[in-house]
């Protein structure tokens, strides 16, 4: 049974451990400016107490036997990658006996090494990466902090987790510059070799 099959019928709830963090400045993002909503808040970290609470409590709530954590935010990555090691070990800890726990994380790849990928692989993620098409297009609205363009992280990160076996698809926004060129989209990825947009 596939990933998509598994995950389709389950109790699905998004966790955002870092809330609207982000290490780039997309020109589209809404998302960005929640931390406005905050402005007494130095942190916006999920901390080790209600990540173990949320932990427990997804897998409580999940009716099945599988349970699905879908990691978001902002950018997750931020976070580093022990907070997901600190993760994993809690839901291995508070997992029952027959639970099959699968984790996906959607990221913007920038942020991504060789020691991501390898954790991302051993313990099996699904990853979602977001890529908005070829360079022209990608640039146009994923920028970083300084407004770099930041479409040659994204490919080098999508053939890093490709080359240590990591599941990757792709979400792409669908937006103002990208809307009027879907064969170029398309054939993009068609080329890069993506299974899944």
């Amino acid at each position: 049974m596939s990933y998509m099959q598994k995950v389709s019928h389950e109790f699905q709830v998004m966790v955002k451990p870092i809330g609207s963090v982000c290490n780039l400045d997309c020109k589209y993002c809404y998302y960005l400016s929640k931390r406005d909503l905050y402005p007494d808040s130095s942190s916006f970290r999920m901390s080790d107490e209600v990540l173990e609470r949320y932990i427990v409590q997804h897998i409580a709530a999940s009716p099945t036997n599988t349970v699905l954590f879908s990691w978001h935010g902002g950018e997750p990555t931020v976070l580093g990658v022990d907070f997901f090691r600190r993760a994993i070990a809690l839901q291995r800890k508070h997992a029952s006996p027959g639970r099959e726990i699968l984790n996906g994380i959607q990221t913007n790849g920038t942020l991504l090494d060789d020691e991501w990928c390898r954790f991302l692989a051993e313990e099996k993620f699904y990853v979602g990466l977001s890529i908005d098409g070829p360079r022209d297009l990608h640039d146009f609205y994923r920028v970083d902090k300084n407004e770099r363009a930041t479409h040659k992280q994204t490919i080098q990160a999508f053939r890093m987790l490709r080359r240590h076996g990591v599941h990757v698809d792709v979400l792409c926004v669908v937006n103002a510059k990208n809307v009027r060129q879907p064969l170029a989209v398309y054939r993009f990825f068609k080329d890069l070799g993506v299974r899944f947009l």
